[in-house]
């Protein structure tokens, strides 16, 4: 068991932070107000070679491993980006590159790996109105006619549809079978914009660095080769790409929260209001931070794991997977909620940027699974204990 980086590790996350530290506080808060893509953090990573490091060598990428990517993407949070590069880093080499390198065939790989080194934008059209995290409820359908396949349903709470060029679409090709809910799903991959596709974006709390929308699909078509992977039962090549995605966030999350409370930490430092002390020497505000600390590296030890899991295959990742996910969503909104209390009046003020940390990543702990069915999952699968819904 090796806990060091590897000098090719330790050159991305530099790289990475160097990248971060050219977008100031000014300019994350420039695109909360306006509610935009950071089109020119994507730029800069494209450059860089950032976005398409975990792309296979033969495709124009680096070639590296989910760890690596969960490497650099927590370096670039704590350095100042937050969750706000998130959005491309999952609507990019997840959504896209681990869907396609992992379950395409060698004509869709050609086809689609290319562009995401390039900084191709992919939506994941997978969560419904009325099936939230019952991933076998879902009711979009997708009815072969000819050499195309037909799809028709409502998908919720969809990002990236502004800019994406592509959209995996998670639908029924047979219909629901009670004794087996599994089969009969799969994954589709259309060209956007398509005239049949609407998407109606929703006003939100935080993570304003990317959209979330209701997505309507009436009658759009797309060629039977674009299906990924076995038509009906790719239920593994799901979990191919929800893992890599909480694996990234929560990499995100555990830098984001290390942001928030090097924030705090200047702050303090600087401020005394009672004499010459500082208030970074009360006890008061040391331990919730000290606390905050010790919450995000234990959570980071299990993130590298999960990652680490997953480049080796092991069927081991997905608990792992869930595990990280609770605790760098639950670590890193304590440290910005510390953050704010530390800084108090300050902290609750837009120009200061905690309080638009904390509005990110409180959405951490909704998606992309809530913690309560994580904890659902490490009660059932990994203590033996009942199933409880």
């Amino acid at each position: 068991m090796e806990f060091g980086y590897t000098e090719e590790q330790k050159m991305m996350r530099d790289l990475a932070a160097k990248i971060a530290q050219d977008f100031s506080d000014e300019y994350w808060q420039q695109i909360d107000e306006e509610h935009r893509h950071p089109q020119e953090l994507c730029d800069a990573l494209v450059a860089q070679g950032v976005l398409g490091m975990a792309i296979p060598e033969e495709y124009g990428g680096g070639g590296t491993g989910l760890l690596d990517l969960a490497i650099a993407s927590e370096s670039l949070a704590k350095h100042g980006v937050g969750m706000g590069g998130i959005g491309i880093l999952v609507g990019g080499p997840v959504f896209g590159g681990y869907l396609i390198s992992r379950h395409g065939n060698k004509e869709q790989k050609e086809k689609y790996l290319p562009g995401l080194v390039n900084g191709d934008m992919w939506a994941g059209a997978f969560t419904e109105p009325d099936a939230g995290s019952n991933v076998t409820n879902i009711s979009t359908r997708a009815e072969l006619n000819g050499d195309h396949y037909v799809v028709n349903g409502q998908k919720m709470f969809i990002s990236h549809m502004e800019g994406a060029k592509h959209i995996a679409i998670y639908a029924r090709t047979s219909p629901l079978d009670p004794a087996h809910k599994t089969r009969g799903l799969s994954i589709l991959v259309g060209d956007l914009p398509d005239a049949h596709v609407e998407a109606r974006p929703f006003k939100k709390l935080g993570a304003r660095f990317v959209d979330t929308c209701a997505v309507f699909i009436d009658g759009m078509t797309i060629p039977r080769q674009n299906i990924v992977g076995e038509e009906g039962g790719v239920l593994k090549a799901m979990f191919d790409v929800l893992n890599p995605e909480r694996i990234i966030v929560a990499a995100s999350a555990v830098g984001t929260g290390l942001l928030a409370i090097r924030k705090a930490v200047e702050f303090a430092n600087e401020r005394a209001v009672w004499g010459e002390r500082p208030i970074s020497s009360y006890q008061g505000l040391q331990f919730p931070l000290a606390e905050a600390k010790v919450m995000l590296e234990v959570a980071r030890l299990k993130v590298y794991e999960a990652a680490w899991l997953y480049d080796k295959g092991s069927p081991k990742c997905a608990m792992a997977t869930t595990i990280a996910k609770y605790a760098a969503s639950h670590g890193s909104i304590f440290a910005a909620d510390r953050a704010i209390q530390t800084m108090g009046g300050s902290g609750y003020m837009c120009e200061y940027g905690v309080e638009r940390l904390w509005r990110d990543l409180r959405l951490n702990a909704i998606a992309p699974v809530t913690n309560e069915m994580a904890l659902n999952t490490i009660a059932q699968y990994d203590l033996g204990m009942p199933r409880s819904y």
